[in-house]
């Protein structure tokens, strides 16, 4: 066990340094192909109460993330407490930053909520349903900004991205509800991993949990039934997400501000839609956070928003990406960090009470502890305490002279006794 907990951790470590790497190596990249200095130059002329807001709404949006899970967590009535539910809802974002296709989360919560007692099949229709709420709401912002398809999309080349973008989302929305419901499905996904278990080398391996995962299936999708079957649950976690969205989403508006672009309030609904239509468009990239794709939709959007000079698009891109995605991860990584101690202290509790409550084993031999101070003899010393000669040899000497001593009198004594006793037993 010690051996794959630190596996897992230094696959957690890992995924780290690759992501925050690779998003590193991009944003250089990036702004390596333009002038530097006047990129920074536009990032140090930013008005700080404008990127205070842009903070504070990045806040907001990690603040309210959580809720919908805990939300859908009661409902269910789930055996875990709102303040367990909320840190482990905060990870999310940390798991998906370091992950391809931002999909790290889901499976580090299913583990996480399996560690405070709610079984996986129940944990995964309740993140099931989270993350189709999630997909609902960003697909309604989504939706609305196609009306400005032809504004967004002047550049050729992010024309055919937002059109493979935009499929691929509403596809992989369609695919999780029918995982969700579909009863056809599920067998179809079951009768392919028997199928997989009818090639010899992989009998073993996946054989065994043909039968597991189907009742995982069918655990996950009552589940999720019955969470879908609250309606009034439903549409106040919608609502709760359509905010959060919102707070994320307009930090785009006010990084525009706060590069002096004069971009007034009328325009707050199109700057929104600008910003989710950026991100649907690149969500499919298999690079953790849509590193690469991100900056350039990000980049292509604050030009068609404002018609601004490359350097300060680039600045603007940069600002986005230090506060949507590194200051977000460090926020979540340090709610991860508070779990793991959490849980650490709960673990050692959980150990001692086991302890404490053990009783002894009646039928166990007692176990023998040597004396840490006695110190083993050498022979010239135990020659020395019998005599000059060793214990064996003494024996020896006594058994031809018809010494016994003490100890041994003492056991032929309680023999004849014993003997004598037997005897009048049977008389």
């Amino acid at each position: 066990m010690a051996k794959n907990v630190k596996k897992g951790k230094l696959k957690k470590i890992g995924g780290l340094v690759l992501g925050g790497a690779l998003t590193v190596f991009i944003l250089l990249l990036f702004l390596s192909l333009n002038n530097i200095g006047e990129i920074f130059d536009a990032v140090k002329t930013a008005d700080i109460k404008y990127v205070l807001i842009v903070v504070a709404a990045l806040l907001m949006y990690a603040a309210l993330s959580p809720l919908t899970l805990c939300i859908l967590a009661k409902s269910k009535k789930t055996k875990a407490s709102f303040g367990q539910l909320y840190v482990i809802g905060m990870t999310e974002h940390f798991f998906n930053g370091i992950t391809p296709f931002s999909t790290g989360g889901q499976p580090f919560q299913v583990y996480s909520l399996n560690k405070i007692k709610v079984k996986p099949a129940e944990s995964t229709g309740l993140l099931l349903m989270n993350f189709i709420i999630m997909m609902i709401a960003t697909g309604m912002y989504a939706l609305c900004s196609l009306f400005f398809f032809g504004r967004l999309t002047a550049d050729p080349g992010f024309y055919v991205i937002a059109i493979i973008g935009f499929t691929m989302n509403f596809a992989v929305l369609g695919f999780m509800i029918a995982l969700a419901t579909s009863e056809r499905l599920k067998n179809v996904l079951v009768r392919l991993l028997a199928a997989l278990a009818g090639i010899k080398f992989l009998t073993k391996i996946i054989g065994p949990r043909v039968p597991a995962f189907k009742t995982y299936c069918e655990q996950s999708q009552a589940a999720f039934k019955e969470l879908w079957g609250k309606k009034t649950t439903f549409l106040i976690c919608l609502g709760v997400k359509l905010v959060t969205m919102g707070f994320y989403y307009v930090m785009t508006f006010y990084i525009l501000r706060a590069l002096n672009i004069d971009v007034g309030y009328d325009r707050l609904f199109f700057v929104v839609c600008c910003s989710a239509f950026a991100i649907t468009a690149v969500v499919f990239l298999p690079t953790p956070g849509s590193s690469g794709g991100i900056e350039y939709a990000f980049k292509s959007i604050f030009v068609s928003i404002a018609g601004v000079s490359s350097a300060v698009a680039y600045g603007g891109m940069l600002l986005w990406r230090m506060t949507s995605y590194y200051l977000l991860m460090l926020l979540s990584l340090f709610f991860y960090i508070a779990f793991e101690v959490y849980y650490a202290k709960v673990y050692k509790k959980r150990l001692a009470e086991l302890e404490s409550t053990a009783e002894p084993d009646p039928t166990a031999e007692p176990e023998i502890i040597p004396d840490p101070t006695a110190v083993e003899k050498t022979e010239p010393e135990q020659r020395a305490d019998v005599g000059g000669k060793t214990e064996p040899e003494q024996r020896a000497a006594d058994s031809e002279t018809g010494i016994i001593g003490e100890r041994e009198a003492e056991t032929v004594a309680e023999r004849e006794a014993e003997q004598n006793a037997e005897t009048a037993a049977d008389a």
